[in-house]
């Protein structure tokens, strides 16, 4: 993935790809523009799906540090 690809935000990303399926839907491309606009379509979901992991993995570490953070429960009865 070159770096273009890796500047671009998720929700252009989106929404460049909306307009792509919606492109290969009207059946008004021709074979040779529906090859590459399928190319780029599927360039721009691994470029999605590697931004989502990349959030998932962030929301996982703020999530495992909140937990640690918090102090046990009083009414807790772990550990008695």
């Amino acid at each position: 993935m070159d770096n273009e690809n890796k500047s671009i935000v998720y929700e252009d990303a989106i929404a460049e790809l909306e307009s792509i399926v919606n492109k290969l839907q009207s059946g008004q491309v021709s074979l040779d523009d529906s090859l590459a606009l399928y190319t780029r379509g599927v360039e721009l979901a691994a470029i999605c799906d590697e931004k989502i992991k990349e959030v998932e993995q962030k929301i996982a570490v703020v999530n495992t540090a909140t937990e640690e953070e918090q102090p046990m429960d009083a009414d807790s009865k772990e550990g008695f």
